[in-house]
């Protein structure tokens, strides 16, 4: 973080000549449409003196092509991609071993995480002392911990960086098809009714947005002249226009002419979901958005050239995780305080006026996760642990902290079915993993994994004696 002294010249000037800094704009740009999407979805009403809650989908189900707009994860998986590609080549130069790039990785990932869950427990158990439904609180916790899937599928498919990498630079696109192909079969599978198989398209679908992130930073690595590389991703804006055609044509007809529904995001009482577990049509979602994201990257790269709009994007962008993480929690406080009260109108259903209120919806949340971000940001920026792991404990660690966190979304963080409320079991199984990752221990010296140079991590603007890279 800064310390507050440097001016956007400062920060321009302290950006490597190499930096993708398109890539930290997307990075930055694909969460805070999430967050925006999560914001217009809830719907929360006033029906017999009661606070009802709703999703947006369910109500109205034109709002199903919205998705399309909001629903920009694979964005973030590329964008993923192409600063792993160039994290795990600088972790190789340095003779990084697989359970330090994984205890590295879970550390930025999962740090932000322990403050959210540490605070809203004990809350949990004092509006249940206060008389708050039991039933309305574990929907409240799930509501606030359900971004927290996507940090479990992406600890997954970094874990596997190693393994993928390699993949890639001796098969190229052919590692990316064999991915795309392996996400088809379990979808049959998973359509046909075969039970549990469809969950692991959460590492193939996933995994091949990833993929596609190495091709990126091969075409990057091509246009500096090297001749190393495994694949490629169009340059042209002509090229890259048609790939964006290919995928929206193909995500077309798998929801008009197939059987795939036209939401990206999973709807109460829908008999399928597109992202839970993932299904094909997220890979064509992720093909038109990487086309259009390729042939728009000439005049948005220029424009991040301006001082002041780099600095912008590099210091919000230092507390993305913090951003994602609690912007459920910011709109949860913005309910409470207004609704109830009266200050905020309240309506009985969505109609024009709700949608008028949405742009004012969306500021207010939005000042009151600013306000949590000084509170809460300083847990994203890690330092090593002090000891290392081995490969057997960083692996249980993740197996642990990913089935931890999986049944918390399931199930919220309070239990209207046991006595105290507390979910002791998936807490426990997070806090092992935690523990055997090295995120629950005091850090030592700054984490030098990744190097920051190319990469779409966070860009450290500390004077240089104390700089350090600090990512997910």
């Amino acid at each position: 973080m800064s310390d507050g002294s440097l001016t956007p010249a400062d920060i321009d000037a302290r950006t490597p000549a190499g930096r993708n800094r398109y890539a930290d704009a997307l990075r930055l740009a694909s969460i805070l449409v999430v967050i925006y999407g999560h914001w217009l979805l809830a719907v929360i009403t006033v029906r017999d003196g009661q606070l009802q809650a709703a999703n947006l989908l369910t109500l109205q189900d034109w709002t199903h092509w919205l998705t399309w707009i909001f629903q920009v994860m694979p964005l973030f998986f590329w964008v993923g991609g192409y600063a792993n590609a160039a994290a795990i080549r600088s972790a190789r130069a340095r003779g990084t071993g697989w359970a330090d790039w994984v205890r590295g990785r879970a550390r930025r990932l999962l740090r932000p995480i322990l403050p959210l869950v540490v605070l809203w427990i004990p809350v949990a158990g004092a509006l249940a002392v206060l008389g708050v439904s039991r039933n309305l609180l574990q929907f409240g916790t799930q509501v606030v911990i359900v971004p927290v899937w996507f940090l479990a599928a992406y600890l997954i498919v970094c874990t596997a960086v190693p393994i993928t990498y390699r993949l890639h630079e001796r098969y190229g696109w052919l590692a990316l098809a064999g991915f795309v192909v392996i996400a088809g079969i379990v979808d049959l599978l998973h359509n046909a009714g075969v039970p549990i198989v469809g969950w692991s398209n959460f590492l193939w679908v996933w995994g091949a947005v990833h993929q596609a992130g190495y091709l990126w930073h091969d075409s990057d690595r091509v246009a500096k002249g090297e001749q190393d590389v495994s694949g490629w991703l169009p340059r042209t804006p002509g090229l890259s226009l048609l790939l964006a055609v290919a995928g929206y044509g193909t995500l077309l007809l798998l929801t008009q002419v197939g059987e795939y529904p036209v939401s990206m995001v999973g709807v109460d009482g829908a008999t399928r979901s597109n992202n839970s577990p993932p299904s094909i049509a997220l890979l064509a979602l992720g093909t038109g958005q990487i086309g259009l994201a390729l042939a728009l990257r000439g005049p948005i790269e220029r424009w991040l050239q301006r001082p002041r709009v780099w600095a912008t994007v590099v210091m919000t962008g230092s507390f993305t995780m913090t951003l994602y993480l609690w912007h459920m929690t910011a709109m949860a406080i913005v309910a409470a305080a207004l609704i109830p009260t009266g200050v905020w109108p309240r309506r009985e259903t969505v109609d024009a006026s709700w949608w008028l209120e949405r742009p004012w919806w969306w500021l207010a949340c939005t000042v009151t996760l600013a306000a949590l971000v000084p509170l809460f940001g300083r847990f994203e920026h890690a330092g090593a642990p002090r000891s290392r792991p081995s490969a057997i404990r960083a692996g249980a660690g993740v197996v642990l902290a990913t089935a931890g966190l999986g049944l918390l979304v399931f199930g919220g963080l309070h239990r209207p079915d046991t006595a105290t409320g507390v979910p002791w079991i998936e807490l426990g199984l997070l806090v092992a993993g935690l523990g055997a990752l090295g995120v629950l221990r005091k850090p030592g010296r700054p984490d030098h994994l990744p190097a920051p140079g190319g990469a779409a991590e966070p860009l450290e603007v500390t004077p240089p004696e104390s700089e350090r890279a600090s990512s997910p």
